[in-house]
């Protein structure tokens, strides 16, 4: 006798959002189960990773070469953005084309992801070089953005690797409600073969639901007569 995990148990959802353009994306967290991770100085806040020197009379010399050491770490990180909630309409119109592309639910382990923090103030070295907190000064300005991304509500992956291999396979895609219906199609086979639930997002007066993606084909999973 075989038994589904589930992996909720152990895992907490989160959301990937993708266009269908680049489809080669999608393909790749689909068939590889991993989630490609980018280099912070591509990301959209002007903020990101930004870390100020500070107030350190006496000290210049010492925050000079806990900045340098900063930035050497800085750069070795990379960043995967997930979002904990798919209900928002401008993370479908800014991050799936204009509610043509898709959320990609995934599971990942709480211990790997970390709560973006949405604050208008800057982060000073000065409040890190005294413990020489290099690896905490980088995941904090990694992991702060300013108040005009909280909509996001973002989760982050913060790692040295280029990819984030998940534990759980893909359970659920939800495509938005303006997805061409060629694609959606293309879509329906990929997720056929490899178990994933697919399911459509839909607007409502109390914010987007989701139902069954609607195949507009003929079903892969059945065969006609003579066949």
């Amino acid at each position: 006798m075989r038994f589904r995990v589930d992996y909720r148990l152990e895992h907490m959802r989160a959301y990937k959002f993708r266009t269908a353009q680049n489809f080669d994306f999608v393909a790749d967290i689909i068939i590889n189960n991993r989630l490609f991770c980018s280099d912070p100085r591509s990301l959209n806040d002007i903020r990101e990773g930004d870390m100020r020197t500070g107030s350190n009379p006496g000290r210049e010399a010492e925050a000079f070469e806990f900045g340098m050491k900063f930035q050497n770490a800085l750069r070795g990180h990379r960043v995967c953005s997930l979002s904990k909630t798919f209900n928002n309409h401008l993370l479908w119109a800014h991050y799936a084309a204009g509610f043509t592309g898709m959320a990609i639910e995934v599971e990942i382990s709480p211990s790997d992801a970390t709560e973006v923090r949405y604050e208008n103030s800057f982060l000073f070295l000065s409040d890190y070089f005294e413990r020489d907190d290099v690896g905490g000064a980088v995941r904090r300005a990694l992991t702060q953005k300013h108040p005009v991304w909280n909509y996001e509500e973002e989760v982050r992956i913060v790692t040295t690797e280029t990819f984030y291999k998940l534990a759980a396979p893909i359970g659920r895609i939800i495509v938005g409600p303006r997805m061409s219906p060629p694609m959606v199609n293309a879509l329906y086979l990929i997720c056929s073969h490899y178990g994933i639930r697919l399911e459509r997002a839909i607007d409502c007066d109390w914010g987007l639901e989701t139902v069954g993606a609607q195949f507009t084909g003929r079903d892969p999973t059945t065969r006609s007569r003579g066949e």
